[in-house]
């Protein structure tokens, strides 16, 4: 039996890239999977993708960015299945623009999804693991919480905010039988990396030869980073921080 086998999974932004993959590939071996996004039709496709090859997924319209939201999604999915075993904090906005020139309503959001939408997730399934006296959350950050770039100073700012808050919610959450760990994905080749490289079309050759691997990441090199965390082989990993990158951070 597969060590996922009916194991319950929420994964947060689960409508495209990493969120998608990760959902996938838990789904392939076996995982429950609750689908949240904002975006309809995006998790909708994500589900049809998992049923198609015979798994089990459930799609949730979710602003993890409102506590309402998060709870009600939460609630549905206890009620349906009773636990909720693996949580996956995927989900995120990236608002480029250089401090000066961020609105506040900019700043804002970035920190009520990207932060927000964290604390919230968090909060709704802690009480339903302690009650199990079991589960794993992992936290997905970036790069920029370490080094960054012009034009990222809100998303930094989440990013890094992410990483402190997941260290002192392992703590919190330790005597329960609750991991807690985040990832930090590299350059991966996902739909907003895209859409930057559409912005800045010679970025992608300088960053390529800035990764020691020297190739982009793939929405599954980080889903099975985020395996490796929730998987038994981690049991005594929590607080700490896995970086998925080509060696981009060690190279600086």
């Amino acid at each position: 039996m597969n060590e996922f086998q009916d194991k319950v999974l929420i994964v947060t932004g689960a409508g495209a890239g990493i969120g998608r993959a990760t959902s996938q590939l838990f789904a392939g071996e076996g995982a429950i999977v609750a689908i949240l996004d904002w975006n309809h039709s995006a998790g909708l496709e994500t589900q049809r993708l998992i049923q198609e090859r015979g798994g089990r997924a459930i799609f949730i319209q979710t602003d993890v960015g409102s506590g309402d939201s998060v709870n009600a999604a939460v609630g549905q999915i206890v009620e349906r299945f009773g636990r909720i075993d693996i949580l996956f904090a995927n989900a995120a906005i990236q608002i480029i623009r250089p401090i000066d020139q961020m609105t506040e309503d900019e700043w804002n959001e970035q920190a009520r999804v990207n932060l927000g939408g964290t604390f919230l997730c968090c909060k709704a399934v802690i009480p339903v693991m302690r009650r199990q006296r079991n589960g794993c959350i992992v936290i997905a950050s970036s790069g920029h919480a370490f080094q960054s770039y012009r034009g990222y100073p809100g998303y930094a700012a989440t990013k890094g905010g992410q990483l402190a808050f997941m260290r002192a919610v392992a703590l919190d959450c330790a005597a329960d039988g609750i991991r807690v760990n985040g990832i930090v994905p590299g350059a991966t080749e996902t739909q907003m990396l895209r859409e930057h490289f559409d912005r800045s079309p010679a970025e992608k050759a300088r960053l390529l030869e800035k990764i020691p691997l020297a190739r982009l990441g793939t929405p599954e090199d980080i889903a099975r980073g985020v395996r490796m965390l929730a998987s038994a082989d981690a049991a005594y990993i929590t607080g700490a921080t896995l970086v998925v990158d080509g060696g981009l951070l060690a190279q600086g």
